[in-house]
């Protein structure tokens, strides 16, 4: 499988991202400084990075070497600190209570939900934003096992104070996307 995500990062199937996810800029004011921000399926590591800028401490994990490969070369040209672990996402290298926040995009394994919330020290932020089942209405197909039920989202993180929370159809660039979008922080 990772195989099939390093073709796509390739073949720029993700090309033209640029700019941090709206959700992230919109909260990024909120996340402790001191503790670094973990980025779970990082991608290209466009969020990361514009953190780093901000001097916030990142790390990200990320299964396609070639993703790496593209965000280490990003982050040489700015002269970022951006520390990458690859791996699997199903099994977290991370210890617990050891980020200030956890950012997730268009990411779900359900099965590491309460790791991602053990990974935060309290104050410790979580910011999350993934497909709902419906977007498979309004474009092309994808597994139903990595798109969200409505309010699924919510019922995963009920030990962490809810700051933030919305589901819906959105435009997001010159798509539409079935979200849902969720902030909260540990106690």
């Amino acid at each position: 499988m990772a195989a099939d995500w390093d073709k796509r990062y390739r073949e720029g199937f993700y090309a033209g991202k640029n700019e941090a996810h709206g959700l992230l800029t919109r909260f990024s004011p909120l996340m402790p400084r001191g503790k670094p921000v973990i980025d779970i399926a990082m991608g290209q590591a466009t969020d990361l990075l514009f953190l780093a800028r901000t001097g916030l401490s990142v790390y990200g994990l990320e299964r396609s070497s070639e993703a790496i490969r593209l965000a280490s070369e990003a982050a040489a040209r700015e002269r970022a600190g951006l520390a990458i672990a690859q791996g699997d996402a199903a099994s977290l290298p991370f210890r617990p209570a050891v980020a200030g926040c956890v950012i997730v995009f268009y990411f779900l394994v359900r099965e590491i939900m309460g790791e991602i919330e053990r990974l935060l020290v309290p104050g410790g932020l979580l910011i999350y934003e993934t497909f709902l089942k419906r977007q498979n209405t309004i474009d092309r197909p994808r597994n139903p096992d990595y798109l969200l039920d409505d309010g699924e989202l919510l019922g995963y993180f009920r030990d962490l104070d809810l700051l933030f929370y919305e589901e819906g159809i959105f435009t997001v660039g010159s798509k539409q996307r079935a979200l849902a979008r969720y902030v909260g922080r540990k106690r």
